[in-house]
């Protein structure tokens, strides 16, 4: 059922006349700022990435490190496309069968997927202590660096973070901490309680703690006293 509803969830937004990127990121940007944050008031509930991520395992049958989404995702998933709850979309999924065969097909269904996941296991962690890969992140001074991980998987806490983007900063009363009344800065305490600061979502690379959006409190304590 994951595939089918987060099929719908594509197509739906793709066919929105705001949408200006229609490509796999776009959508799940889309998704997050306009349906969660800016309709639902839902900020910081989840990460485009970790969208995205679930279209690529549900829909494309791409194996990554995303788990299964949420009820309560599925369930605002499931009413942004018109149904009532995720049951309802379920229910309006499901076709008629031989009650007798039901079980066994259930049992051969489990079997086969577990089965399968096996083999991707062990053949993807094999193929990563041969041949190492660039998968892995350490952080350097404000920034993460990608090195060979030599068998060893990166740490699942990263993969809703854009590495590329994800930077520590250096903050004043002159930073702009918010466009259009949203944070665009992120904050965290480190392990000495030094609060740092971030431009976007994520977890602290040293304490791995969520990090928090900025306030105007914390801009007041923390940073115009401090000037």
């Amino acid at each position: 059922m994951n595939k089918h509803l987060l099929e719908k969830l594509f197509k739906k937004i793709e066919n929105e006349s705001d949408c200006d990127k229609k490509t796999k990121n776009g959508i799940s940007i889309y998704f997050v700022e306009k349906i969660l944050e800016e309709q639902l008031g839902r900020l910081n509930y989840i990460n485009p990435k970790t969208i995205k991520g679930y279209y690529d395992k549900y829909v494309l049958g791409r194996e990554n490190n995303s788990g299964e989404p949420s009820s309560e995702l599925k369930n605002i998933i499931s009413h942004y496309l018109g149904y009532k709850d995720y049951l309802d979309f379920e229910n309006s999924k499901k076709k008629p069968i031989n009650t007798n065969s039901y079980g066994n097909i259930r049992k051969t269904k489990k079997w086969l997927l577990i089965s399968g996941a096996i083999v991707s296991l062990s053949f993807l962690l094999i193929t990563l202590k041969i041949t190492g890969t660039k998968d892995c992140l350490v952080w350097k001074k404000d920034h993460y660096e990608e090195i060979d991980c030599d068998g060893v998987l990166r740490d699942p806490l990263l993969n809703n973070i854009d590495i590329q983007r994800f930077k520590q900063l250096i903050v004043s009363d002159t930073t702009a901490f918010f466009i259009k009344g949203r944070p665009i800065i992120w904050y965290g305490k480190s392990k000495k309680g030094k609060i740092d600061y971030f431009n976007s979502r994520g977890i602290h690379p040293i304490t791995k703690k969520e990090l928090k959006p900025i306030t105007t409190y914390i801009i007041k304590k923390y940073i115009s006293n401090n000037e």
